[in-house]
């Protein structure tokens, strides 16, 4: 949740941001946070940077699950580092890392002197197929960016098409993050679970049931961790 405390500290300065100008300052976080290494959250700094960093257990849980060796991960939303770790006790892992401004982070590793493990490359999360085609990754991951899209339930419905048949989506998502900073900047939609249901809501309440939208493509399972919202969507075969 490290960006989330960030922008809550812009939001006390400068309210009501722009889109464009809630993006120019996600680079100024990043530019923050890596020279201060970490801003206040130097372990963030060192796992991002550690190439022996086991991968979240959130997603080997799922990993172990996957047939296939080695396994192929997307992480959208990624930001100029992956946080995903990079080790798996019995599986090799290959993360494609993807962002909407990829271009802007490699300047910004390149002024600084970073160079990543895994390189971010641009991809729109709203047009995933178009760049990558269906079925090319074992697990597709998002770690509070989806919420940042201008449509979610686009993004989501790419993020499934391009996972292979019987693969998982993975989104772990503050809970509610639109309504907890008050839809400032890119927090327009609220993520939550209700009944076991996977819920969309902006912030009119207009309400999508992703549970419900995507029952004849995956079996989607919602449930807390702490403040925030874990869903999994299982692909269906065929």
């Amino acid at each position: 949740m490290v960006r989330q405390l960030w922008r809550r500290l812009l939001k006390k300065v400068i309210p009501g941001r722009s889109r464009s100008i809630a993006l120019r300052d996600e680079i100024q976080f990043w530019r923050e946070w890596f020279v201060s290494g970490g801003l206040q959250w130097p372990e963030d700094f060192h796992e991002r940077l550690n190439p022996n960093q086991p991968i979240q257990e959130h997603v080997a849980t799922y990993i172990d699950r996957i047939e296939e060796n080695p396994v192929r991960i997307l992480d959208v939303g990624s930001g100029p580092l992956t946080k995903l770790g990079k080790k798996h006790p019995s599986r090799e892992l290959i993360i494609t890392a993807t962002d909407l401004l990829a271009s802007r982070y490699d300047d910004l590793l390149s002024e600084l002197g970073f160079e990543p493990l895994v390189r971010t490359i641009f991809a729109n999360a709203e047009r995933l197929v178009e760049q990558f085609g269906p079925n090319s990754f074992d697990i597709v991951h998002g770690q509070n960016s989806i919420d940042h899209t201008t449509h979610p339930q686009v993004a989501i419905k790419e993020m499934l098409a391009v996972c292979k048949p019987l693969g998982f989506v993975i989104l772990y998502h503050a809970e509610n993050e639109g309504q907890t900073e008050h839809y400032h900047q890119l927090h327009k939609w609220n993520f939550t679970c209700e009944n076991g249901d996977f819920i969309i809501r902006d912030q009119r309440g207009r309400t999508t049931n992703v549970t419900r939208m995507l029952v004849a493509a995956g079996e989607v399972v919602c449930m807390r961790d702490g403040d925030a919202i874990l869903t999994v969507i299982h692909k269906k075969p065929g």
